[in-house]
């Protein structure tokens, strides 16, 4: 479930989001068993999907993706195949907390579904239900900050992704979504720290150095914004960003 869910548009003078990608696709958690039977649970996995995505909406631990790992004979870094099957332990004290986030699921599907349809008051409701449920529903929070986004409430969405990267700092969707969400309240110089943030745990984000030049550059932090448009430009020498980036870069040596 780790799609790119969020997309930079270069343009000036801000970063926009594009429509093109909903959010993760929906994922339904399978029926769990009752306590004292055989606690085991066979998830089929859906397109996108990651072991740490899986492991965060059954259990709200992302760090169960090794446990998972082991009990299927698969690496936590594979990408994992649509359809294919992986079964899920639970103890029997772990059943109550699991059913509470499976119940959580619906209003939170129907909200993916919702905003595929570009539905954002519906989508808005949806995801608010879900995270009434169960509030550690992460994906469900992230979501609810796109909508946010979208819906041009950017201080807010700001604020419930500070508590999400405080949450998982190690989530390169939520800094990055972070911020584009900073960056639309003209809060440069906080942008470029949540941008930067994402490079140090995944240097080859490549829309985060683009943000984080952009940033930068807005901030009016001239010689690091050359010098991080030249870093995005090795990560990515060819594409329309990449045209884009050295316009942005010849108008900032030029200026």
């Amino acid at each position: 479930m780790n799609c790119p869910r969020l997309l930079l548009i270069c343009a000036v003078p801000l970063l926009l989001l594009s429509g093109a990608c909903q959010g993760p696709p929906s994922v339904q958690t399978e029926a769990l068993p009752a306590a004292g039977t055989d606690s085991v649970v066979e998830h089929p996995v859906r397109e996108g999907e990651t072991l740490p995505r899986i492991a965060d909406l059954y259990y709200g631990d992302p760090g169960r993706a090794g446990a998972i790992a082991v009990d299927n004979g698969v690496e936590v870094g594979t990408e994992l195949a649509a359809g294919s099957i992986l079964r899920l332990h639970f103890a029997d004290h772990e059943l109550a907390a699991a059913r509470q986030r499976q119940a959580a699921m619906g209003p939170y599907n129907r909200g993916v579904a919702a905003m595929a349809q570009a539905d954002l008051n519906e989508a808005e409701r949806q995801f608010r239900l879900a995270l009434r449920t169960v509030p550690e529903l992460h994906v469900a929070g992230y979501n609810l900050a796109l909508v946010l986004i979208k819906r041009g409430r950017h201080e807010e969405a700001s604020e419930l992704l500070i508590s999400l990267v405080s949450a998982r700092p190690d989530d390169p969707d939520f800094g990055f979504a972070l911020g584009n969400a900073l960056f639309y309240q003209t809060r440069y110089d906080e942008a470029v720290v949540a941008f930067g943030a994402v490079l140090d745990g995944s240097p080859d984000h490549r829309r985060a150095a683009f943000g984080h030049a952009r940033a930068l550059q807005e901030a009016g932090r001239r010689d690091e914004a050359l010098t991080a448009w030249s870093r995005y430009l090795q990560l990515d020498p060819s594409s329309p960003w990449a045209d884009e980036a050295r316009r942005l870069r010849d108008e900032l040596q030029g200026s």
